[in-house]
């Protein structure tokens, strides 16, 4: 099952922080935890509405990923309680004829907001769009329109790769997030019983009568993980058998 990984995230609350980012090494695919994510809010509650915005993998990846942890994404799809832009699978129906637009993506994303009471936005992979000559200031002011809101009746979550060669991205959106959980490759190389670490930075609660002039991020958990086919584990680093990583 999916919720160790959840409770170390801190993502098993009935509300999310506002804006979460879900920042991915090169190499490293972090869609078991969208799929985590998606599984949860669904089961979470029947009036929670969920859009997920499917573009480095497809929706049939996350069905199968949802099956394989216990959950069924048919029915909510079916009631409407969870809506699909498949994006990847639309550039295939419609090349070379059109190709995404984010756009179109943020007139979409803005019709679900004020359909749905209750809602999340998941958003697989935000660099994807990079490909299709959107630049870094456009998403950046694509997700500013819905994260810089206080509207507490929604949370995005949002996943990206943290190369280098985007670091103007990263750098804009970790000043919006309140939260950031790093899918990280293990400094030591590969390691058959786990698969990378997760490290989840946010800020702070403060004290009563305190507010800081600068708020900056702190790491709150540093764990290891390994996604098997029926579940996702975690471990403390130092636990017995791998204590060198």
């Amino acid at each position: 099952m999916a919720q160790p990984v959840l409770a170390a995230c801190g993502l098993q609350n009935e509300h999310l922080p506002r804006l979460t980012l879900l920042k991915q090494d090169s190499g490293v695919d972090g869609s078991f935890l969208i799929a985590a994510i998606l599984g949860h809010r669904l089961k979470a509650s029947k009036d929670h509405h969920v859009l997920l915005i499917a573009t480095h993998h497809t929706y049939h990846h996350y069905s199968s990923a949802c099956m394989k942890v216990g959950f069924n994404l048919g029915p909510a799809r079916d009631s409407g309680q969870l809506q699909i832009l498949d994006v990847a699978a639309e550039l295939f129906h419609n090349y070379p004829n059109c190709f995404p637009s984010l756009d179109d993506i943020a007139h979409r994303v803005g019709t679900f907001l004020k359909t749905h009471p209750g809602r999340t936005i998941l958003v697989d992979d935000l660099t994807y769009f990079l490909n299709f000559d959107h630049s870094e200031a456009q998403l950046i002011d694509f997700v500013e329109q819905f994260a810089a809101t206080e509207d507490r009746h929604h949370s995005l979550v949002i996943k990206l790769n943290t190369a280098d060669l985007w670091a103007t991205l990263c750098a804009n959106l970790d000043d919006m997030a309140q939260v950031e959980i790093g899918l990280q490759r293990l400094a030591s190389g590969q390691f058959r019983e786990v698969d990378g670490r997760l490290v989840v930075s946010r800020y702070p609660a403060e004290e009563d009568g305190e507010q800081d002039l600068i708020k900056v991020k702190k790491v709150d958990k540093s764990v290891l993980y390994k996604v098997n086919e029926r579940n996702i584990k975690v471990f403390v680093p130092g636990e017995v058998g791998i204590k060198n990583l």
